[in-house]
């Protein structure tokens, strides 16, 4: 078995992407490499490199960050926990999720839907966010 590399499963571009759109996938995907991938530990599924790096290194702003938070946490590739730091602002820490396969995201693409549809209330700002192919529809 080979070190450094991150699988990606196929269902994050062909059943995902088309309701996320191209930044919240790139985020993702970002978040995945840096997960924590060591069972024994504690902080197994986590990954605390986040915000931060990923400004810096992908054209997206801090702004964009929390409506895409939003919605990977809709569809359930992410659930985001708060560390206090102690510094008046805590630390936020991803715990990244494996997408579902096809057939439980079938069984489920309805409440992901009601679920996207929250975010957009919420985020009225969400603009080109979303999937071109059926994320993009939910504005409707």
């Amino acid at each position: 078995m080979r070190d450094g590399f991150t699988m990606m499963y196929h269902e994050v571009f062909d059943l995902y992407h088309p309701y996320i759109g191209d930044k919240a996938t790139l985020y993702y995907l970002y978040l995945l490499r840096y997960r924590n991938h060591e069972a024994e530990k504690d902080t197994f599924g986590k990954s605390w490199n986040g915000r931060t790096n990923v400004v810096e290194k992908f054209q997206l702003s801090y702004s964009t960050l929390p409506i895409i938070d939003a919605v990977l946490e809709a569809v359930g590739l992410i659930a985001i926990e708060y560390k206090s730091v102690g510094r008046g602002k805590d630390k936020i820490i991803y715990v990244v999720n494996d997408p579902m396969d096809r057939q439980r995201f079938r069984a489920k693409e309805e409440s992901i839907k009601e679920k996207l549809k929250q975010v957009i209330e919420k985020h009225t700002n969400i603009g080109k966010l979303l999937g071109k192919e059926e994320g993009i529809k939910l504005l409707a």
